[in-house]
């Protein structure tokens, strides 16, 4: 039988890229609704900043932080500012990320950008945190 308890995260403190809109913001309401602190993140700051407020309104702990993911400086900032807030990160989701054309019908430069957001990125921000 299932047992919404079980899904709880009370004490866990959470990263999400790519949380401004869509998946990655009920990812970040999920998470704190079950107890989790949530750093918010997202190339867009005034996305991210209307995310922690939704969160807070429902009585969750969530801060913003905007960050390019393409940059490592940024992936960096958005680690120290996730500890600093939190202490620590125990979950990491890397959401961020963005599609195109079919690989063979875009330009190289195309496809290294492409290359750099949805894998280097995740790379880079695993690094920064651990």
């Amino acid at each position: 039988m299932f047992n919404s308890d079980n899904l709880r995260l009370d004490g866990k403190c959470a990263i999400i890229t790519g949380a401004g809109a869509g998946i990655g913001k009920e990812i970040a309401i999920t998470f704190a609704t079950a107890g989790a602190s949530v750093v918010v993140s997202d190339i867009n700051a005034d996305a991210a900043n209307h995310v922690v407020d939704e969160i807070q309104q429902l009585g969750g702990q969530a801060f913003a932080c905007r960050c390019d993911i393409t940059s490592e400086q940024e992936l960096s900032a958005l680690a120290d500012f996730a500890i600093s807030k939190l202490g620590k990160v125990d979950i990491l989701v890397n959401n961020a990320g963005g599609g195109g054309p079919k690989p063979f019908d875009m330009p190289m430069a195309d496809f290294r950008r492409a290359y750099e957001l949805n894998v280097f990125s995740f790379f880079h921000m695993a690094v920064a945190l651990f």
